[in-house]
């Protein structure tokens, strides 16, 4: 059955091309001339397959790029991390997104037989907002994306509070709206088929992701929303994980690691992180040699000495500045992202079922909620992540035997594994790595002697495009004020928990 609807989703890609342009450019003009496109002639079922397509391929779960280095995931021996910038594609691209599936929302209101439509529709809006408000904090939310007719041109920006308790009501009704007697989409909707169990599961877990995002900033409301969800339907296995798998009918649908690399020749400019390297290296997770290559030195002389045990994988810290450090990290004795991350046809990931696992182990674990211990759901979660690699079931029980496999220690220690393995298993989501990284603290990432705009730390949000400063300045400077400036540095909202940044006790010219 999973590869019948990844069949349909390929093939429903190819439709996008004929779409995206009439669905996300100048879409005051699309509502606007008849002659272009009225409303009763937009297919909803298009629309999501583009608004999926954008948010989950174009702009989803990337790990080569800036949110890949504070992930802890990737560096680049180029770039600059701790300077700023203004990141419009993101805010743009988030609300075109948003435009669209507002549109939807529109179109279906007051129809009973279009209420799936609709309800997938309204969660998938939260996904987009949750994914925009974690990056910049507060964001246009309350008087956005509204009809042609209502529109506003300088909406106000709504705080991250706001948004996100609106978030948690919004999912709560629109997965109670999913009847599985009503009409669904069916091949256009590119993450389930239309299947509304796993739509109703995939919202829930949404809502604990949110929830416990939230949970430094509003203990009270964040357990009440995650004991809600103990008894409800949550993702439960592999086989509802919520992703988009790539295509080869255009290249914009090919995964966009596989486009990287044929653009520049076949050598990505960006290497694997010493912060995921050694959590895999060091407890021999047999996710080593698939998330990561071994070292370009060292596979020249395992080949010439026809001797695999000379492989060696190495990251590269987060920072480094100045030739004695860049020269301790020579490109080629840097690990690159694993080939199976390289090929154009991959699924990108949306929300896995290990991600919940993880998410049950840290409320168990800070809050004791839930029936099954923390170690349950942690041993659960690595397992579920192996599983979806096809990592067999020898490698997978020797890994849990081992001393990386149980939690140990104290709380803090224990949560410091708990969102060590959650990092890995949301590899290559960068964005959602990052978010809990700020939010927990964990992995701990090591930093070179780089300063740039934020004296030396990972940033713990990005900028708001120059268009907004320029164009909506008097919503775009209250909400700076709010928020204590818009800079990389200022902390949003649920980014509350007093101990982090954790400092890495490694050091820069340690032998790895």
């Amino acid at each position: 059955m999973k590869y019948f609807i990844k069949s349909k989703k390929i093939a429903i890609l190819g439709l996008i091309m004929l779409i995206s342009q009439a669905c996300t450019e100048d879409f005051e003009k699309l509502n606007t001339d008849p002659s272009l496109l009225s409303s009763d002639q937009l297919d909803v079922g298009l629309l999501l397959t583009t608004i999926q397509k954008q948010m989950i391929i174009d702009n989803g779960a990337y790990p080569l790029g800036i949110f890949g280095n504070y992930a802890g995931y990737t560096t680049s021996g180029g770039n600059l991390p701790f300077n700023g910038g203004f990141f419009p594609n993101e805010f743009e691209e988030g609300y075109n997104s948003l435009l669209n599936v507002s549109e939807i929302i529109r179109l279906t209101d007051g129809d009973p037989d279009l209420i799936n439509k609709q309800a997938i529709a309204r969660i998938m809006k939260v996904y987009i907002y949750q994914h925009m408000t974690d990056l910049y904090g507060d964001i246009p939310y309350s008087q956005a994306v509204k009809a042609i007719e209502d529109i506003e041109t300088q909406p106000a920006y709504d705080t991250q509070q706001r948004i996100y308790e609106n978030m948690l009501d919004e999912l709560e009704d629109a997965t109670n709206d999913l009847d599985e007697n009503r009409i669904s989409y069916s091949s256009q909707d590119l993450i389930y088929g239309g299947d509304i169990g796993k739509w109703r599961r995939f919202g829930n877990s949404l809502r604990l992701r949110i929830a416990l995002r939230m949970s430094y900033a509003d203990e009270s409301l964040a357990t009440s929303q995650i004991s809600s969800l103990l008894g409800a339907d949550l993702i439960e296995d592999n086989d509802g994980n919520a992703f988009v798998t790539t295509s080869t009918d255009y290249e914009s649908n090919q995964n966009p690691i596989y486009n990287e690399l044929i653009r520049v020749g076949g050598t990505l400019g960006q290497f694997m992180g010493q912060s995921i390297i050694d959590l895999l290296k060091y407890n021999n997770d047999p996710r080593l040699t698939i998330i990561a290559e071994p070292t370009l030195n060292s596979s020249e002389e395992a080949e010439k000495n026809n001797d695999p045990g000379l492989l060696v994988y190495r990251g590269r810290p987060l920072g480094l500045d100045g030739s004695e450090e860049r020269e301790h990290y020579q490109m080629r004795d840097i690990s690159s992202i694993g080939e199976y991350f390289q090929q154009p046809v991959i699924d990108m990931s949306a929300l896995y079922y290990s991600e919940v696992c993880f998410a049950l182990a840290e409320a168990k674990l800070r809050f004791d909620l839930g029936n099954k211990t923390a170690d349950e759901w942690y041993q659960a979660g690595i397992r579920a992540d192996m599983d979806r690699y096809g990592i067999g079931e020898a490698e997978i029980t020797n890994f849990l035997n081992s001393p990386a496999g149980t939690l140990t220690g104290t709380d803090e220690e224990q949560l410091e594994q708990i969102l060590s393995q959650k990092n890995i298993a949301l590899f290559p989501n960068a964005t959602e790595a990052w978010s809990e990284w700020r939010r927990t603290g964990y992995p701990k990432i090591l930093i070179g002697s780089m300063q740039g705009e934020t004296n030396g730390q990972i940033p713990r949000r990005i900028n708001y495009p120059y268009d907004e400063a320029n164009l909506n300045s008097s919503n775009y400077q209250e909400a700076s004020n709010r928020m204590g400036g818009d800079l990389l540095t200022t902390r949003i909202w649920w980014d509350s928990n007093p101990n982090v940044p954790y400092e890495h006790p490694g050091d820069i010219f340690d032998d790895f």
